[in-house]
């Protein structure tokens, strides 16, 4: 189904929306966030425009909004966690795992190079597609397929991140990390409430070595491939 184009808005809808932008990211700045490439990335891409009309305005605040197929656009916030512990570079070839609206592979167009998007609902990856077009974003491919399966005709990449929640990367999302890569996602082990951010890097010899970033909230990563909500 199509996406609506984006809605223009007024004098005034526009001013409030770039103040309400401006304090978003003075909030995450009064965090701890002074990558001024992700600030940038941040403020240049328009997270309103990845949700329903009705969302718009929550979408300016630092908080989960509703998507389709029961899912959720994750807060600036946790995004902004997650890109920090990535470390993008321009040179970057970058797989992501649910990639929901589109929203993050978006940002994430602004700090690497080429971008493989994964997403498991069929309906999401239409929608991405489409608003990524709409943006003129050209360096970001979505795909429909299970990020927990994917298959070795993707090549290697320099990084990978995955929103959901895990107990461990599968073997194959391993194989797919280059040489001196990172990997970012929640770790959640069976019984845990909490999840914690892990970072794995791909070392000499081929040795992955984990290192915990603390505390992160993230809901578990889905498995399968879902045709509709």
């Amino acid at each position: 189904m199509p996406v609506p184009p984006f809605s223009s808005a007024s004098g005034a809808e526009a001013s409030a929306r770039a103040e309400a932008k401006a304090q978003l990211l003075l909030r995450l700045r009064s965090r701890g966030l002074r990558d001024l490439d992700l600030l940038r990335a941040l403020e240049n891409t328009p997270r309103e425009n990845f949700v329903a009309p009705a969302y718009a305005e929550l979408a300016l605040r630092d908080v989960a909004a509703p998507l389709p197929c029961g899912q959720t656009i994750e807060p600036p916030s946790f995004l902004a966690q997650m890109l920090t512990a990535l470390e993008p570079r321009p040179s970057c070839r970058i797989l992501e795992i649910g990639g929901g609206s589109g929203y993050s592979a978006a940002v994430l167009s602004r700090l690497g190079r080429d971008i493989v998007s994964l997403e498991c609902f069929q309906s999401l990856v239409l929608e991405a597609r489409q608003r990524l077009e709409q943006l003129g974003v050209g360096n970001v491919s979505v795909l429909w397929a299970d990020g927990c399966d994917i298959s070795p005709s993707f090549g290697l990449f320099d990084r990978i991140i995955v929103y959901g929640a895990i107990a461990e990367p599968p073997p194959n999302l391993f194989g797919a990390l280059g040489q001196e890569g990172l990997l970012v996602a929640p770790r959640k082990r069976p019984g845990e409430a909490k999840a914690e951010l892990i970072r794995y890097s791909r070392c000499g010899e081929g040795r992955i070595e984990a290192q915990s970033l603390g505390a992160c909230q993230a809901a578990n990563l889905l498995h399968g491939l879902f045709a509709s909500a």
